[in-house]
Formats: structure tokens, C-alpha cells, sequence
């Protein structure tokens, strides 16, 4: 598998540091404040479906199966849990697309990068466009992984599948910005980065184990969208390989 795992996850920190910087904190600061908002009830929601859900598994369980309970209801919840998060990251990445955009190509601009011009409405309309692509790439994914859940023997490992997906799907998801500020086609942004798996499953895998955090995932969309834009930087092709280059040669 080509690509380093550590130098992902050194891009989402380094998207981290960015955020102080002047001129920047304008655009990082609408992501903050709808993550706030958002994030907050859907968290309150997921609480209260996956509470109901559990006390609606244990009645249905029979007394003699009560150890079988036990050994699923773990394996189920964090499947679950797992995937209505991220599921929900991926509603509101759709929601946020014309922040985000805006974020990422102002880093772009701030970084040299040479972009077509492009109204606003514009902006909105293919960030959008583009959100609801990816959405289309993902739901079938998603869906496959919850009836894995179900599948004895399978579901046993089915929460390191759904961990590693979700890994993917956040890289995927951040680093896509860039590419789309440069109008490149989601097939095209999917084959660059199989390319370079590690560094996208490593910046990913921080993204998505931070969102999980309380508060800490107020700042996790803001820092990966700068983190992953700064990745595309054609003056790191040497330490991001393909990549970078991929955007470089366009």
C-alpha cells in the first residue's frame, strides 16, 4: 500500500496550527460555530435512538439467550454508533459544503495556488453538486457494513471494517476540496488518492477518532479541511508522493 500513515496524520495537526493564522480565522470560524450548533443535537438524538434501540433488543432477547445478548450488544452498539456518526458527518459536510469551500480556497489562495475565478452562487452549486456525489458513493457502502453486523462470525470483525472506512471516508471526504477547487472529477480525485492510501487512512483515521470527542470535534472539520488542502500544496510532492502530484501535473 503506497502512501505513510504518520505523515497524514502530521497534516491534520499541521491544519491544526494553521488556524491561528492571519486572514484565516474569519472562514474558520462559521465551520465552528454550525459544528456547535449541529453537532450538539445530533449528538442528543443519537443518545436517544441508540437508548430506545438497546431496551427495544433486550426485550426481544429471550431469558435463555441473555449471555448471547451480552456477547452482541457491544459489537452492535459500536457498529452503530460508528456508523450514525459518521453518517452524520456526512449529512453535515452537505449542509456545510459552501463554508467549507470557501475555507479551502482561501488556504489554496494563501498557499500560491493559481484557481479559476468563480462567483459565489457558483461556489455553492458545485460544492454542493459535489457533496451529494460523494453521498452517492458512501450510502451503499454504509448500508453494506450495517448488515455485515448481522452476519455471525462476520460481525465480529465488522467494527475494525467499519473503523477503517470511516478512516477512509473522512480522508476522502476533507481532501476532496482541494481537488474540486482545481475542478478535478470525483473518479479522477478517487483514483489519485488510491494511490496514496496510507496518508489518506492516517489523516482519516485522527480526523475520525477525534470527531468522536466531545467539544474536540467543534474543530475537527475546520483544521481537516485546511489540513487537507495544505496536503495538495505542490511544493510538498516530494514528501506526499503521488498525491500532490496528481494535482501538480493538472
Amino acid at each position: 500500500m503506497q502512501g505513510n500513515f504518520l505523515l497524514g496524520v502530521r497534516y491534520f495537526f499541521d491544519g491544526v496550527k494553521y488556524m491561528r493564522q492571519p486572514g484565516i480565522k474569519r472562514y474558520v470560524a462559521l465551520p465552528i460555530l454550525f459544528n456547535i450548533i449541529l453537532v450538539g443535537a445530533a449528538s442528543w438524538w443519537g443518545v436517544t435512538l441508540i437508548t430506545d434501540w438497546m431496551s427495544d433488543l433486550a426485550q426481544w432477547f429471550p431469558s435463555w439467550l441473555s449471555w448471547l445478548y451480552w456477547i452482541l450488544m457491544p459489537l452492535l452498539v459500536i457498529t452503530f454508533v460508528i456508523a450514525l456518526a459518521y453518517f452524520f458527518s456526512t449529512f453535515l459536510m452537505i449542509l456545510m459544503a459552501p463554508i467549507n469551500g470557501l475555507l479551502s480556497e482561501k488556504v489554496d489562495l494563501l498557499e500560491g495556488a493559481k484557481l479559476p475565478p468563480e462567483s459565489l452562487w457558483s461556489m455553492t452549486k458545485r460544492t454542493v453538486f459535489r457533496e451529494l456525489v460523494k453521498l452517492g458513493y458512501l450510502i451503499p457502502r454504509y448500508l453494506i457494513i450495517m448488515l455485515l453486523s448481522f452476519v455471525p462470525l462476520v460481525q465480529l470483525a465488522v467494527p475494525f471494517i467499519a473503523m477503517v472506512f470511516a478512516s477512509w471516508v473522512m480522508g476522502m471526504q476533507y481532501i476532496d476540496y482541494s481537488f474540486d477547487n482545481r475542478k478535478i472529477h470525483f473518479k479522477e480525485t478517487k483514483a489519485a488518492l488510491h494511490q496514496d492510501r496510507l496518508t489518506v487512512l492516517g489523516f482519516g483515521a485522527i480526523a475520525a477518532v477525534l470527531f468522536t470527542i466531545p467539544v474536540v470535534n467543534w474543530f475537527v472539520m475546520p483544521a481537516a479541511i485546511i489540513g487537507a488542502t495544505l496536503m495538495n500544496k505542490p511544493n510538498d510532492i516530494d514528501k506526499s508522493g503521488v498525491l500532490s502530484n496528481q494535482v501538480v501535473k493538472r
